[in-house]
């Protein structure tokens, strides 16, 4: 089966295939594979290996990526170890793929070339690598652009997510100084958490190229001697809410600035400690 009827049977499945959506669930369906009774697919014609396969332009029996692939399940250990000089992760990526089973290279290869192509026709298409992400933090509705994991970043999104880096800030800022107001932490290379003010939080901006906020909430179970157990909730207050900053486009730089409810029952390990 080549690419085209492969793409034609998922466009039954769900018409929106060409999308940032509609790729990007393609891509988490392809992740989900090896455990299908786990997942809702949107694109159900995967479960067929040869319409999978196809996306990768492996099953024909003629391209040269069908040879890798034997390689590698002939010897997994040797193909890790003959990764490049700069990539240092050789022998640690095989100890994984004997946690995760011997077709894990296999498996990993296969779905990085699916998604390679992916992106290649989302290039081609100009389909956009972000989404909008709607959230209601403290009863403050609010929309932003994010970036979608496995889709590429084209050049007019980034002129969206830099664009909204203002917005983003101040909505961040206007939930931390409601009422009860919450701490507010830069966190360092550490992780250590070093109290600062809004001004902190507005300095950064000018500096910034993608802004995104995201809030943690949990109910703590104690397990044993000061040992607790959190279970995510979700919470119109919630426990923290943290601004992350992309400093370059390249993922290398971040700035992040955490904000805690100020009710000290939100942590209640601390109390114990006491």
């Amino acid at each position: 089966m080549s690419p085209l009827p492969a793409l034609q049977l998922l466009l039954q499945d769900n018409p929106n295939l060409f999308t940032t959506e509609g790729l990007s669930a393609l891509l988490e369906d392809c992740i989900r594979l090896k455990y299908p009774e786990r997942h809702k697919f949107t694109y159900p014609s995967l479960l067929n290996q040869q319409v999978y396969l196809s996306l990768a332009n492996l099953g024909n029996g003629s391209s040269e990526d069908e040879e890798i692939v034997r390689r590698i399940l002939s010897d997994p250990k040797g193909w890790c170890m003959d990764a490049p000089a700069e990539v240092k992760e050789g022998a640690k990526f095989y100890d994984m793929g004997k946690m995760f089973g011997p077709r894990f290279g296999t498996d990993l290869f296969i779905y990085h070339t699916v998604r390679d192509n992916i992106q290649e026709l989302q290039k081609r298409l100009g389909i956009s690598g972000v989404r909008m992400r709607n959230i209601s933090v403290r009863d403050r509705l609010f929309s932003f652009p994010t970036v979608e994991d496995q889709l590429i970043t084209l050049d007019e999104d980034r002129l969206t997510l830099q664009q909204a880096v203002p917005e983003i800030i101040k909505y961040f800022v206007s939930l931390v100084q409601m009422q009860p107001a919450y701490k507010l932490f830069l966190v360092d290379e550490k992780e250590q958490k070093i109290s600062v003010s809004v001004i902190a939080v507005e300095n950064a901006a000018s500096k910034t190229v993608i802004a995104e906020v995201y809030t943690e909430s949990y109910n703590w179970e104690l397990t044993g001697a000061n040992c607790w157990r959190g279970k995510s909730v979700e919470r119109l207050d919630p426990d923290e809410i943290r601004l992350t900053l992309h400093l370059d486009w390249d993922e290398n730089e971040f700035i992040f600035f955490d904000a805690h409810h100020p009710d000290p029952k939100r942590c209640p390990w601390l109390e114990t400690a006491e």
